[in-house]
């Protein structure tokens, strides 16, 4: 197997970026949690397989099942993994970078601190995603080149703006009723129920993307010529895309359900632990 031109530029700017980033937390006095390095170490695999394995080799062969599978790679399983393993000496910098280009109240600080909420963040995601899903679009990512490079930068880039709001480093308004969640989706720094309720109705809102998969016509998404390896037809390939991808996103909508669940009765435990004379 050969690594392709853009692919490579695309695995060592990411490989770079984390290589900084653990530099700085050598340098700086800060711990760094033991569970969050195993996970930042994923992020970066996840991001290497998804450019540099077999994946990319089959995508660009007509596969459009290893094609989806590598933006569900960078979006939904490196994006998050590296947020949630960031060094706190890469994530104390980008907060104070937050605090003084927001901080001005120009045109400039507001326009930036609507992309980085929680809204802003989802909404630019999901105009992403379908933008790449447009079938015409899809095909010129499909071949190795600089349409190729941006599809996968768009989908870990949009992917970390897009779980900002789940592993949100950020301070923000302390939210205590509904006035203070709305500013809190405008601003950052979600409640931990806001966060969890966030990354399920993000994957709820892939629903129509899924089905374009499914039920456009065969030739949509394939280059002329091109066939699906492993000997399946054109329409076969296009349901096992979009049914991989639907799996998977329930997995995740099924997993921050439950984890908010769980929360929720960790919290009603300290409530009432709390609340119990000494």
């Amino acid at each position: 197997m050969t690594i392709d031109l853009y692919s490579g530029i695309f695995a060592a700017g990411v490989t770079i970026g984390v290589v900084l980033a653990v530099v700085a937390q050598i340098r700086s006095a800060t711990s760094w949690r033991w569970w969050a390095v195993p996970a930042f170490a994923l992020g970066w695999l996840a991001a290497m397989v998804a450019a540099l394995s077999r994946l990319d080799e089959l995508g660009e062969g007509g596969s459009l099942t290893a094609h989806i599978v590598q933006h569900v790679a960078l979006g939904d399983v490196a994006a998050p993994l590296l947020l949630l393993g960031l060094p706190p000496a890469a994530g104390g910098a980008l907060g104070a970078w937050y605090a003084r280009a927001t901080g001005g109240g120009g045109r400039g600080a507001r326009v930036l601190a609507a992309v980085l909420s929680p809204l802003g963040a989802a909404a630019l995601w999901i105009a992403a995603t379908f933008f790449w899903l447009v079938p015409a679009i899809h095909r010129s990512a499909i071949p190795d080149g600089p349409v190729h490079l941006l599809d996968h930068l768009s989908f870990l880039v949009f992917g970390l703006l897009l779980w900002l709001a789940v592993f949100d480093m950020r301070e923000g308004t302390r939210v205590t009723d509904w006035d203070s969640f709305v500013r809190s989706l405008r601003t950052c720094d979600l409640p931990w129920w806001g966060r969890h309720g966030y990354a399920m109705a993000t994957r709820v809102a892939l629903i129509p993307a899924i089905a374009a998969i499914w039920i456009l016509p065969s030739d949509a998404y394939f280059l002329p010529g091109q066939t699906p390896p492993g000997g399946l037809t054109r329409h076969e390939d296009q349901v096992q895309a979009a049914s991989m991808m639907l799996g998977f996103e329930i997995l995740l909508f099924v997993a921050s359900l439950i984890l908010g669940f769980v929360f929720a009765a960790l919290a009603e435990g300290r409530e009432r632990a709390s609340a119990e004379p000494p």
